[in-house]
């Protein structure tokens, strides 16, 4: 993927890779849930978090959402010991607002149409409808890049529905999260929600 001039990898874990910085950023899954299953949730993803990193060997981590620290002290003590460790072995960003590095900016949600440069945003969460299934996905249109959720939770909100479209005004491309594999339709070729 090309992002205002910037070379990302789409993950299948739902997370993007920027080679050239050692950087992965991620979308929180959890988002509006509450109680045991907004822990469960953050749990699962401070694992998944923790593998990918083992893989990927980012020196940035770039979190879009509700920081997993915010569980921290609920959190089972192996979780603990991962999110620590994620803590202590990377430089962590955890992204509530915006943060600029470089041409590209985080943010948690969508700034103004106006804004200059590259935006990688993570709400609202893509869910791309095409040949009748749902399926998370990245979507891009060179200057924004909406992340799905991170982890396998199909969550979020229909491409093709007025709230999604808003974002993005421009042409753009869906990838995929499909059985394991990223899946590349334009716009034209996703469904409507029912």
């Amino acid at each position: 993927m090309l992002l205002n001039g910037i070379h990302l990898l789409p993950d299948a874990s739902g997370a993007v890779v920027w080679p050239a910085r050692q950087l992965l950023a991620a979308s929180d899954p959890v988002g509006l849930t509450e109680g045991r299953d907004a822990l469960a949730l953050a749990a699962e993803s401070v694992r998944r978090l923790s593998a990918l990193a083992r893989q990927r060997r980012p020196r940035d981590i770039v979190w879009l959402g509700r920081p997993l620290t915010h569980w921290a002290a609920s959190l089972p003590q192996r979780e603990q010991r991962q999110l620590d460790h994620l803590q202590q072995a990377h430089h962590v960003h955890w992204v509530e607002d915006s943060l600029s590095l470089a041409a590209l900016t985080f943010r948690a949600s969508p700034g103004p149409a106006t804004v200059k440069g590259g935006e990688v945003v993570g709400q609202p969460q893509p869910l791309a409808r095409c040949d009748g299934a749902v399926w998370p996905a990245f979507v891009i249109d060179g200057r924004r890049l909406a992340l799905p959720a991170f982890g396998p939770a199909a969550r979020g909100t229909e491409v093709m529905t007025p709230a999604f479209l808003s974002a993005f005004r421009r042409p753009f491309q869906a990838l995929m999260l499909v059985r394991g594999k990223v899946v590349t339709r334009p716009r034209a070729r996703l469904e409507p929600p029912p």
